[in-house]
């Protein structure tokens, strides 16, 4: 029973390993009205935040426009405070619903091999860090959650090789 057990997980295991890694993050679909003025802050910020903008459509009788969009879940977080703040009052709060579940097709262990990716992507910064210096939006959210549980991240550490610390 046992040698059953361990030759299946670690065939399975292989399989899983065999195939890159991808992550699958929850989309959010945002209401909100704004007037004229607000337009440009508040592309601007969901541009910032990887949102995209579905329709929008002037409202009967005033001046305003209601938006509808979509933005990661990720992304998503104090949202409100900075439209507010960046369009000055002119965009209201925005209504959050769920929308969907969307495949992140980025890596988050890819590490340029050849020259050519070398060049493009430059070397790896830090040793045991996976970061290739690029905006890798899928090792961004695995080191916020490991940060966030209190598992050790790669980035955040101070002293790589010590011999010996002193307090001061």
């Amino acid at each position: 029973g046992g040698i059953v057990v361990a030759a299946l997980r670690s065939g399975i295991r292989c399989a899983l390993l065999t195939r890159p890694a991808r992550l699958v993050e929850g989309h959010l679909r945002l209401t909100l009205h704004s007037s004229l003025a607000g337009l440009g802050s508040l592309h601007a910020v969901l541009s910032k935040r990887r949102g995209k903008v579905v329709t929008d459509t002037m409202v009967d009788g005033t001046d305003l426009i209601r938006i509808t969009a979509t933005i990661p879940q990720a992304e998503s977080f104090g949202l409100a405070p900075e439209l507010l703040k960046k369009s000055s009052g002119e965009v209201t709060a925005p209504e959050l619903v769920f929308s969907r579940w969307e495949v992140l097709d980025e890596d988050p262990f890819w590490i340029p091999t050849t020259e050519e990716e070398r060049e493009d992507y430059g070397e790896i910064l830090m040793n045991g860090d996976l970061s290739t210096g690029l905006d890798n939006n899928a090792l961004k959210y695995i080191r916020m959650v490991r940060s966030r549980k209190g598992l050790m991240v790669d980035s955040s550490k101070i002293v790589v090789a010590a011999e010996k610390q002193r307090t001061l």
